[in-house]
């Protein structure tokens, strides 16, 4: 009778095991090798369960070796770890965030961690998003509220300016009153693009084709290479048309073919690409610069945050204010060869 019950149980945990909804495996504490995997385990990770057991997860490249040493070590002197949040690599080597726990077993007589895992990230992914708008709105609310009130006396200061320079009592002065005003100037127009990211509103849509927008800038475009002594190429696919706002869309295709261009020595080769993608129209910049590190790449986007010397760190922010206005993502790949920017818009 008991060893009925023993074996009900035994059962009743197995398909609890294989049905749950979160990553669940068992792998011997000795070295790490997997004994047991659930269903949800092999959809996540992309890995059959006759890939995995037998194996570490250090072998499939599932884990790094110091998170496997930090989750063993926290285990050995905790016993049990609970929502401990990692990031771990499918078969096909992207990366996804979850929240582990883990505790110590006996399993088939010998010591084995159980973990359990949630991924999470399309959750952390979300909150990004959240967290980019909500800093996209504060400028917003900032550029309505003071913007204006701090333009006017600036140009009462910058006219008095003029007149000053202008007197032949002051010429000697002249130099001084010009720097003067071209820091004005300056303020101006870092005021200029707080009103335009505070000012983007979503109508005014019509129905345009992206490569119709492109072509007219492209002779603009082909300036600023000229005078950088650097090349564009634009390429265009047969792409349907869209609801655009023309002046936003052109102020991110200018936004990020400068920022491409500023990335790259002389002679570097920056490339302008229209294609469709599933039901997405995507325009695609890439340059030749030397990349943009990891630590910056999280931070791109972010109101004020700049790597150029004289950057107000606007430009990027502005370009995914557009991208929200048109319902479309800004996708960016960066490596020491350079980077490449994608603007998915949905068809």
């Amino acid at each position: 009778m008991i060893t009925n019950s023993v074996e009900q149980e035994n059962e009743l945990l197995d398909k609890a095991f294989r049905a749950s909804p979160c990553l669940m495996a068992i792998s011997a504490i000795s070295d790490g090798r997997y004994i047991k995997v659930n269903k949800c385990f092999e959809e996540t990770t992309g890995f059959s369960a006759e890939e995995v057991v037998g194996r570490t997860s250090i072998e499939l490249n599932i884990f790094d070796t110091p998170t496997r040493i930090k989750v063993t070590e926290l285990l050995i002197n905790q016993g049990t770890i609970k929502n401990i949040e990692a990031s771990f690599r499918r078969k096909d080597g992207s990366n996804r965030v979850g929240l582990f726990s883990a505790e110590i077993i006996e399993f088939n007589g010998q010591k084995c961690i159980l973990s359990v895992a949630n991924d999470v990230t399309e959750l952390r992914n979300y909150e990004k998003e959240v967290s980019k708008l909500e800093r996209m709105n504060l400028i917003g609310q900032i550029a309505a509220s003071i913007g204006h009130e701090i333009r006017n006396p600036m140009t009462t200061v910058r006219g008095y300016l003029q007149l000053l320079g202008a007197k032949a009592d002051y010429m000697a002065e002249k130099a001084t009153f010009d720097l003067m005003i071209s820091e004005l100037d300056r303020a101006n127009e870092i005021i200029a693009e707080f009103l335009s990211v505070a000012q983007m509103k979503k109508d005014e849509l019509k129905s345009k084709n992206l490569n119709e927008i492109i072509s007219n800038l492209y002779p603009l475009i082909e300036a600023d290479a000229f005078t950088q002594n650097k090349q564009i190429c634009f390429i265009p696919g047969v792409i349907p048309d869209l609801k655009f706002n023309v002046k936003e869309i052109s102020q991110l295709v200018l936004n990020l073919t400068r920022n491409g261009f500023e990335a790259m020595e002389e002679r570097g080769y920056l490339s302008i690409r229209t294609f469709t993608e599933g039901k997405k129209v995507v325009l695609q910049i890439e340059d030749e610069g030397s990349g943009i590190s990891p630590e910056c790449l999280n931070k791109l986007g972010t109101p004020f945050f700049t790597t150029k010397d004289y950057g107000t760190g606007l430009g990027l922010a502005t370009c995914y204010k557009i991208a929200e206005n048109h319902n479309a993502k800004i996708l960016i790949n960066s490596s020491s060869c350079g980077t490449n920017i994608c603007v998915l818009f949905p068809i």
